[in-house]
């Protein structure tokens, strides 16, 4: 089974309630505090006052739910992080002093649920930013919120790509075409929007392969092009939230969805405590949400396993040519990589003789070595830098695999970053999503 598993929400929240100082409302006695959750909730009569520490009960988005330790102010009650840019409260250490800022990625990256919890029929349903999450991530939860259960497997088609593209549509103009079962179709403007995040994505075909792009807001012309593949039995979208983490200055990542459906049945959703009246009959319904995808299947072995890897790799590298094609004229370096199944397309896509131009750069995370040391023997890296990772308890691509991949790729004249081994399993961590974004960053300094 090689899965690529988004990063685990887990990882970045503190298992341990925090405490929280207020630093804002100086000028105003305070800050607002209300009785619940939403901000149209009941207004307290008392402010909470500025300097005063509170105990986290609950944070969902930017709201949190307060026990008041120190200071004047309501006894418990919900109060905004942050009113606009200006922050109105901060976590503090034992000794009340600002504790390091957390990247807010690391908070929002790869948690549908955080960031689409609640979403109803009103605007507020995304308050909590949709940074991280791709649109076909948001697209799915939309369909299911406002598209009747029979009219959802056609519904994809209707789609317009100007919908995927986060520079000329906002959540709002999804949502209108959501709510109006596509009926109201915003058109994109001529001047570009702000993405969430500050992170452009869209969709393009490369090399015949349905591709998400994604890169800064306002980048021009790439320095560096990425092009990462996923593994087996997951989502087209499954890499999102790394890319979107990795975004920065210069650079371009491409995300090609593998060709192939998988017979992987997705896994079913959880039943809602309270079901809508639009999916009162929803167990009766056919498979609506996207398939997830695949390199080649599962039962594939042998002399099979070796013709889907050279049909997949050939699709893989013509994707690459044609995402360095956006920005011809212009010199760029090309990195090519991906996770499990996909780390072993990209390597096989090195090796081919016909790929336009030699990576800079590999990034193999969590590759099967069995697969991928015998590749990697017939390659010649001119001293290409090399990323691989690898999982303590990976059941699915053993350390002991990747460490003889590492040598192999040694040998074939990588320049070779030393292990980035970490405790866990088949997955991208974020000690992963670090080593390999300080491998682009390299890259692009050079």
């Amino acid at each position: 089974l090689f899965r690529s598993l988004h990063l685990c929400p887990g990882a970045f929240s503190s298992m341990t309630s925090r405490t929280w100082k207020v630093v804002g409302g100086a000028d105003k006695g305070g800050i607002v505090v209300r009785a619940g959750k939403a901000l149209t909730s009941e207004q307290l009569s008392e402010r909470l006052s500025t300097g005063a520490l509170v105990q986290e009960i609950k944070l969902e988005g930017e709201r949190l739910n307060f026990d008041l330790k120190t200071g004047a102010g309501p006894k418990t009650g919900w109060v905004s992080l942050k009113l606009k840019d200006k922050e109105l409260l901060v976590a503090v250490d034992e000794a009340g002093e600002p504790l390091p800022k957390e990247d807010g990625l690391k908070k929002k990256s790869w948690d549908q649920k955080f960031l689409f919890k609640g979403c109803g029929a009103n605007i507020r349903a995304l308050e909590g930013g949709t940074a991280g999450a791709s649109r076909d991530q948001l697209f799915e939860f939309l369909m299911k919120q406002h598209v009747s259960p029979e009219l959802r497997i056609g519904f994809w088609e209707q789609i317009p790509d100007h919908l995927y593209d986060t520079a000329h549509t906002n959540e709002m103009d999804c949502i209108t075409f959501f709510q109006t079962v596509g009926h109201l179709c915003p058109e994109p403007s001529g001047k570009k929007k702000a993405s969430p995040g500050g992170v452009r994505q869209r969709l393009q075909t490369l090399g015949g392969l349905r591709c998400i792009v994604v890169e800064p807001d306002g980048l021009q012309t790439p320095a560096v092009v990425a092009v990462l593949a996923h593994g087996i039995e997951v989502l087209g979208d499954d890499l999102y939230g790394l890319a979107h983490r990795l975004a920065m200055d210069g650079l371009r990542i491409v995300l090609p969805e593998a060709p192939n459906a998988s017979a992987q049945e997705r896994e079913p959703e959880p039943k809602p405590e309270v079901v809508a009246p639009i999916d009162s009959n929803d167990d009766e319904r056919d498979e609506w949400r996207r398939p997830l995808r695949e390199w080649w299947s599962r039962s594939k072995t042998g002399p099979a396993v070796e013709k889907c890897l050279s049909e997949a790799s050939n699709s893989f590298a013509q994707c690459a040519a044609e995402a360095l094609k956006l920005s011809e004229g212009k010199e760029q370096k090309l990195v090519m990589g991906g996770f499990s199944q996909g780390a072993a397309v990209a390597l096989a896509a090195a090796a081919r003789k016909d790929l336009p131009q030699k990576p800079s750069a590999l990034v193999l995370m969590s590759p099967p070595g069995a697969l991928t040391t015998p590749v990697a023997a017939s390659l010649v890296l001119d001293n290409a830098a090399v990323l691989v990772t690898s999982g303590s308890a990976d059941p699915i691509a053993p350390r002991s695999g990747a460490e003889e991949l590492h040598k192999a790729l040694s040998a074939a004249g990588g320049k070779l970053e030393p292990l980035c081994g970490y405790d866990g399993g088949h997955e991208v961590t974020v000690k992963v999503a670090d080593a390999v974004k300080a491998l682009l960053s390299t890259v692009l300094r050079k």
